[in-house]
C-alpha cells in the first residue's frame, strides 16, 4: 500500500499543537522545537560538466517530545521532522561527480522526514518509525564538519537500493535496537524498508508497505578504547531488487552485501586547540553496485583562529575516493561507454559559529575524474554555506 506523505506531514507537524507546554520540576520544557535554514552559494570555476553557479537551500523543522517529562512515560521520546529543499542541483547539472559536492544537494521537494518513537532502557534503546538510518548507523562525528556527502554516510552504503537506503532526502520505515554491552562497547541492529519512497517518482514522498521489495538489515559494533576515540565495524545485507552487472541473464538480483569500518577521535590537544581525525573504508558487492570500494580520511583543527576566543572555529581537510567495480565497468564497456576506475574529492573547509544562531562556512573542493567520466576535466568548486538556527530551549 502506497500513501502520500504530505497529509501525514501536516498531521505530524501538528504534534506541538496537541501537547501543552509542559515543564518538568527543573523548569526544562518537555517539547523542544528546532528550526534551521541552510543556504549555499556554489560556483564550478573549472572542469566538470560546465562552468556555472547555483544556490541550494534546506529547511528543517523538528519537534521532539520528552514523554517522561510531559506524562511520566519513563524513557520515552517522540520526534517528528519535515524538510524542504529547492530544486536546482549542483552535482548532476554542473559538476558531474558521483559523490555529490554538497550534502543538501537533491531534487527539490517538501517532505515528512522523520516520525519515530524511542524507548530507552538501562541496557540500551529501541527506536521505531520513519527513521534516518544515518542518524543511528555509520555516523562519522568528525566528518560532520565537511560538506561533501561522502563524509556523512559512505557512498558504498548510500548507493544501496533502487532509491537509496533510508537517508536524506527520503526516509523509510524501520527500527533500530541499541544494546550497551558495557561503557566501551555498543551494538546496534537495524531493519529498514528495502526500497524507500517511489523510485519512479523521486520527488514524491510515499510510505511503501508492499511486500516483495525486500529489507535492509544492518549490524554495527562501536568500540571505545578511550573516551576520545571510537571505532565502528558494520555489515549490511540488502534483499531488495538490484541489477546484476556480472550476469546479463540475472536482470533483478535479490541480495547484496557490504561491510564498512570507521575509526575517529582526538589526535592531539594543544592549548585551546585540538586536532581530530577520521579514517573510513567500505566495500560493497561489485556484482550489484557501481561503487565497489570507498576510502575517506580527514583532519579537523578546532581552536580560535581568525576570530576571538568567543567564536567556535574549525578548519578541516579531507579526501574521499570511490572505486568503480569491474563488473560495472565491463557492463558499461559492452554498451560502448568508458569509465575511469576512481573519483576522488579533496575538500578544504573552514567553519565559524559567528553568533548563537548563525554559522558561516566557506568551502573549496577539487574533484579528480568527476563521475569517473574520461570526457570531464577535473573540477574546482568553491562555495559558501550559512546556517540560521532557532530553538525554544531556555537561555
Amino acid at each position: 500500500m502506497r500513501t502520500a506523505a504530505v497529509p501525514a506531514m501536516i498531521a505530524a507537524l501538528g504534534l506541538p499543537m496537541c501537547v501543552e507546554a509542559a515543564e518538568s520540576p527543573d523548569g526544562e520544557p518537555a517539547l523542544l522545537l528546532d528550526a534551521a535554514y541552510t543556504g549555499e552559494v556554489w560556483r564550478n570555476v573549472s572542469g566538470g560538466v560546465r562552468q556555472d553557479g547555483t544556490y541550494l537551500d534546506n529547511i528543517d523543522l523538528i519537534a521532539t517530545l520528552d514523554a517522561e517529562r510531559a506524562w511520566g512515560w519513563t524513557g520515552t521520546t517522540f520526534a517528528v521532522s519535515g524538510l524542504h529543499n529547492n530544486r536546482p542541483t549542483l552535482s548532476d547539472r554542473i559538476v558531474g561527480d558521483i559523490q555529490t559536492v554538497s550534502n543538501i544537494d537533491t531534487d527539490g521537494a517538501t517532505r515528512l522526514y522523520e516520525a519515530w518513537v524511542e524507548r530507552a532502557f538501562e541496557a540500551g534503546a529501541i527506536k521505531l518509525g520513519l527513521i534516518d538510518l544515518n542518524s543511528e548507523l555509520d555516523v562519522n562525528e568528525t566528518g560532520a564538519l565537511f560538506i561533501n556527502s561522502s563524509h556523512g554516510i559512505g557512498p558504498d552504503f548510500s548507493q544501496v537500493g533502487e532509491n537509496g537506503p533510508s537517508i536524506f532526502p527520503i526516509t523509510g520505515l524501520g527500527g533500530v535496537m541499541r544494546w550497551d554491552y558495557s561503557e566501551r562497547v555498543q551494538v546496534r541492529l537495524g531493519a529498514f524498508e528495502g526500497t524507500v519512497g517511489d523510485p519512479t517518482h523521486p520527488r514524491r514522498t510515499t510510505l511503501d508497505l508492499e511486500s516483495g521489495e525486500g529489507t535492509l538489515l544492518v549490524g554495527e559494533v562501536t568500540l571505545r578504547p578511550i573516551d576520545a576515540n571510537r571505532t565502528l565495524l558494520g555489515v549490511w545485507r540488502h534483499t531488495g531488487r538490484s541489477t546484476d552487472f556480472a550476469n546479463e541473464e540475472v536482470l533483478r538480483r535479490t541480495e547484496s552485501l557490504g561491510v564498512y569500518a570507521l575509526t575517529e577521535g582526538t589526535l592531539m590537544e594543544r592549548g585551546e586547540g585540538s586536532l581530530s581525525g577520521f579514517l573510513r573504508v567500505g566495500f560493497a558487492d561489485s556484482d550489484v553496485h557501481q561503487i565497489s570500494r570507498y576510502l575517506g580520511a580527514g583532519l579537523v583543527w578546532s581552536a580560535p583562529m581568525l576570530a576571538s576566543a568567543d567564536y567556535e572555529e574549525q578548519l578541516g581537510l579531507a579526501v574521499a575516493s570511490v572505486t568503480n567495480g569491474d563488473a560495472f565497468r565491463r557492463a558499461q564497456a559492452d554498451l560502448g561507454l568508458a569509465y575511469e576506475r576512481h573519483e576522488t574529492a579533496i575538500e578544504l573547509t573552514y567553519r565559524v559559529q559567528a553568533l548563537s544562531w548563525l554559522a558561516l562556512q566557506p568551502d573549496l573542493q577539487y574533484i579528480i575524474n568527476p563521475g569517473t567520466d574520461p570526457a570531464l576535466d577535473d573540477a574546482w568548486v568553491v562555495g559558501l554555506r550559512f546556517e540560521l538556527t532557532w530553538n525554544n530551549e531556555p537561555g
